[in-house]
């Protein structure tokens, strides 16, 4: 009878263990649903400072206290010293802006 008894523990522990593990796929592979912290891809939404003009229509932009060059997604906008821009995305080393909309 304890041989039955022993096989019903180890057979509870298993399945809870794969019940447990299904459970917690879902937290270890998005953590508090949070964005990438590294890399390009966390520049994309950022805002940040121009800090002054290149040549074709470029500039330079300080986010997170690095200074990048930038490129309005609008050929039209353009951007003075010390204006706030908005991060449109990233493409190698050149980040695409826009003008932040006041609503």
């Amino acid at each position: 009878m304890s041989a039955i008894i022993t096989i019903g523990y180890i057979l509870d522990t298993i399945i809870s263990f794969f019940i447990g593990a299904w459970f917690a796929r879902f937290y270890l592979r998005h953590p508090f649903r949070r964005g990438p912290a590294t890399g390009k891809d966390s520049l994309i939404g950022k805002t940040g400072e121009i800090k002054g003009m290149l040549k074709d229509n470029a500039y330079e932009i300080s986010v997170d206290s690095q200074i990048w060059r930038a490129k309005p997604v609008d050929p039209a906008d353009k951007f003075n010293k010390g204006e706030i821009a908005y991060i449109k995305s990233v493409n190698n080393l050149t980040l695409y802006i826009s003008k932040i909309k006041n609503e």
